[in-house]
């Protein structure tokens, strides 16, 4: 069977190929409604599918955003990591129900992120987990087109931060832990140089001040927010030989890898040590004990960073340059990692 043309469709309706782009386009202003819905009628019936690579050459947009992450190590399969495989699964959902497509990139270095935009015509940017200012130093004071990034610590024009109340989410999950009786509590993460986890351990540090609970060093875990990274740190904590009851951490996956490093030390979770993660996801339900978490809820971050993308896109993003920041609220979701010392 022969694919249906504009033309054969332009043919049936009577009316020019124009006109059928017109319909197609959604410019249907200057054409009756009786016309429109002839021709609806006719792709409908015929099954056409419009050309979307010539449709972008005649629109000058391609439909198809762009979500880039940064990656230390090219061998590294960063689909393993939840946050990232779960965030892109949302936002390519709701990119799918406005009409758009999605590119997933990853970058090493500033340059493949310069050949990126040289070489694809893409609508908007999502930059999902990458050293942004690095990647995008070269382009943001005059960005190619609209983007969003999440969790930066910076505000600028044209730019759409996403981002979670990162210092209220430590400073909960500690008095969450205090509030069960536990001042022996250890901060598991790397943060010198990071500025979320620099937020992370910050609301640490107030929830310990508040409560009158003085601050130690040693119980300063550096790890990476990984699941190696925390089985190393979980390790470590069952070797310290001090009064450590809990620990607090900034990612669900790194709280998963302490809760195992713990358990080769020697410990039970959580009746020896109580621990927390962060991000709430959905993994969190099928560890033993279940992890209790702080919640960032990652999908409504996920939709509204596509759903603005979209609207910036479609309200003509050169209208307006303001900076557009929003920042999510947190909350502690109870399960089974916690015990009262009470």
């Amino acid at each position: 069977m022969e694919k249906t043309t504009l033309k054969d469709i332009a043919d049936r309706a009577g009316v020019s190929m124009m006109t059928v782009s017109n319909v197609i386009n959604g410019k249907s202003s200057r054409v009756s409604a009786q016309t429109t819905e002839k021709i609806n009628a006719i792709i409908k019936e015929c099954g056409y599918v419009p050309n979307l690579t010539a449709r972008s050459l005649t629109r000058k947009n391609s439909n198809i955003i762009g979500v880039i992450i940064s990656v230390d190590n090219q061998d590294e399969n960063y689909l393993e990591n939840p946050y990232v495989s779960t965030m892109i699964g949302i936002i390519e959902k709701e990119l799918g129900k406005n009409g758009y497509y999605m590119m997933f990139r990853s970058v090493t270095k500033e340059k493949d992120m310069s050949q990126f935009l040289k070489n694809w015509n893409v609508d908007g940017i999502i930059f999902l987990y990458p050293d942004f200012l690095k990647y995008a130093e070269n382009f943001i004071a005059k960005p190619p087109c609209p983007f969003v990034v999440f969790d930066q610590p910076f505000n600028a024009p044209k730019v759409i931060n996403i981002c979670a109340d990162d210092r209220k989410g430590l400073y909960l999950a500690t008095k969450y832990m205090i509030n069960r009786g536990h001042n022996h509590i250890a901060f598991a993460a790397d943060y010198q140089g990071n500025a979320i986890l620099t937020e992370r351990f910050l609301g640490y540090r107030q929830a310990l001040e508040e409560c009158s609970i003085p601050f130690r060093e040693d119980y300063v875990i550096a790890c990476d927010p990984s699941y190696e990274g925390g089985l190393s740190a979980g390790k470590k904590i069952a070797a310290m030989s001090n009064n450590l009851s809990a620990v607090v951490t900034t990612a669900d996956i790194c709280a998963i890898g302490v809760m195992e490093g713990a358990r080769l030390g020697g410990l039970r979770i959580p009746v020896d040590l109580s621990i927390t993660g962060f991000d709430n996801l959905n993994l969190c339900q099928y560890t033993t004990p279940k992890l209790t978490s702080v919640s960032q809820n990652i999908a409504q971050k996920a939709r509204i960073a596509a759903q603005k993308l979209v609207e910036k896109i479609q309200n003509d993003s050169d209208a307006d340059d303001s900076p557009c920041q929003i920042t999510l609220d947190v909350e502690i979701v109870e399960r089974q990692s916690v015990i009262a010392l009470f």
